[in-house]
């Protein structure tokens, strides 16, 4: 490994910013982008929740990919500086400019004016972020498409539809900003950054941040550093640190590793790199795995999905993470690897208790293996909240169901998450299903079994009675989903 860099750079303000965290003073490597924004002036970037709730702190990153810039919007709060090396920070002071002594908004902005789309102003900024984004990626927009990138946005004076009627009255528009002038020049200046980029490493008096450029780097440094912690989006570490201030010691983060973000798919799999964030998943998996593109749907905001990854949602290993159960169903295999050899698992088997796993010391997630399902079998996932979007499950579930020709079960699985201190099957309710017709007396004979199963606990969210009732109807509404109508 060459010698590695002590700074990041990224540009701000259409400028490149150069930051050296040994000088000590206010700028630590656990900084995040909300703080260091409005430290510096940029004060349109405001704090609401400081955990990826509300998106008053929504910005936009510009990253180089296929030689062209796309355009990301974020939750500021759930970001580390240093995952900022290498691209573009975007901020509504960025959109407007001055011209002969008038105010020129962004088109975005003015259709907010023309629609009185603001009221108190606090969540506007976020809001305006998240419409650029959409405006810059969608020359079409629809209405369904616009209250899902806004289910991250939270605004309690306009009601959303003056906010809806501006963004659709952009559709089918000319799309030309005055970011348009300066793309091309960003764009060289950011792929400068990355071909000068080497290992950044990161030592203050009390945080060491270890950022690698190569995967090889990357697992060298994972078994010289084994208690460092791994973070891909950090959406739920950003939460410990600057919500809950909570101190890490050492950080291994691996966000920017192209190799774990490739997407491939042959004859019997999807191969996804651990570092694939749940939005790209999620356009990956639509077609061939329709119900862990629906859980994907009700996954956080799109904020957060541009964020987090499926590797980090597994290697958390939450008894309430979305993706498990369905994951499971699918028969997920993990790629792990170390420096000499990789080793595969089934997901299933990954998980090994409340918050861990099998993973040993040295080595990292790099890839997630999904077999294609076959012609004769049916998977479903859902999910039980308080509220639809922006919510952590009260109950999820996951079913398999294999049935022949004559309507009776080959196979079974049934997945539940909010049920035990993991993931876990309904193995006797799956015992008794197999080899049985699939019929409604079946299922809601199978219902009742799920619910005297398992011993779930109460919390803030479901009583453990509540949860036993939810999951056994779960399986009712499968069968609901799955029954032939004549």
């Amino acid at each position: 490994m060459s010698k590695p860099e002590n700074s990041i750079r990224f540009i701000l303000d259409d400028r490149i910013i150069s930051l050296d965290f040994t000088d000590g003073g206010d700028i630590r490597p656990d900084t995040s982008l909300l703080h260091y924004l409005r430290i510096t002036g940029h004060k349109s970037v405001k704090e609401g929740c400081g955990e990826g709730d509300c998106g008053a702190c929504t910005v936009v990153i510009a990253k180089i990919k296929d030689a062209k810039l796309t355009y990301q919007a974020i939750n500021s709060c759930l970001v580390f500086l240093p995952m900022i090396h290498g691209c573009q920070v975007i901020t509504t002071e960025n959109l407007s400019y001055m011209q002969d002594g008038k105010l020129q908004l962004h088109p975005v902005q003015q259709a907010l004016v023309d629609h009185h789309g603001s009221q108190c102003g606090y969540c506007t900024p976020g809001i305006v972020m998240s419409l650029f984004a959409l405006w810059k990626n969608h020359s079409h927009i629809t209405p369904s498409l616009v209250k899902e990138r806004l289910a991250g946005n939270l605004c309690r004076c306009t009601g959303y539809q003056p906010i809806i009627d501006a963004i659709i009255d952009q559709s089918g528009k000319a799309r030309h900003d005055l970011l348009n002038d300066s793309a091309e020049k960003i764009a060289d200046e950011l792929d400068a950054i990355h071909k000068e980029s080497g290992d950044i490493h990161i030592s203050t008096k009390d945080i060491l941040y270890i950022k690698p450029a190569s995967l090889r780097n990357a697992l060298i440094l994972r078994e010289k550093h084994p208690d460092a912690v791994v973070i891909s989006g950090a959406s739920d570490i950003a939460v410990a640190v600057n919500k809950h201030k909570q101190h890490i010691d050492a950080y291994l983060d691996i966000s920017s590793l192209n190799e774990l973000k490739s997407i491939r798919s042959n004859a019997g799999h999807l191969k996804l790199g651990s570092c694939v964030s749940i939005e790209d998943t999620g356009e990956a998996v639509k077609d061939d795995f329709p119900a862990l593109f629906e859980m994907i749907t009700v996954f956080g905001s799109h904020q957060i999905r541009n964020l987090a990854t499926a590797g980090g949602n597994i290697a958390s290993a939450s008894p309430i993470g979305d993706l498990l159960p369905v994951l499971m169903a699918y028969e997920c295999e993990v790629v792990l690897q170390n420096r000499e050899r990789k080793r595969i698992l089934p997901l299933e088997q990954f998980i090994s208790g409340y918050h861990s796993t099998l993973m040993r010391e040295d080595e990292l997630i790099t890839a997630l293996a999904l077999p294609y399902a076959g012609k004769n079998v049916i998977i479903r996932s859902y999910k039980v909240s308080k509220r639809k979007d922006v919510d952590i499950s009260t109950v999820s579930a996951a079913f398999l169901l294999s049935i022949d020709k004559n309507e009776v079960i080959e196979n079974v699985k049934l997945f539940f998450g909010g049920m035990a201190a993991t993931t876990v099957r309904a193995e006797e309710a799956e015992k008794y299903l197999t080899e049985k017709k699939w019929t409604e007396e079946l299922a809601v004979q199978a219902s009742r079994i799920i619910r005297d199963e398992f011993k779930p606990i109460s919390d803030a969210r479901s009583s453990d009675e509540n949860r036993k009732i939810i999951a056994g109807n779960l399986l009712i509404r499968f069968w609901e989903d799955t029954a032939k109508t004549s």
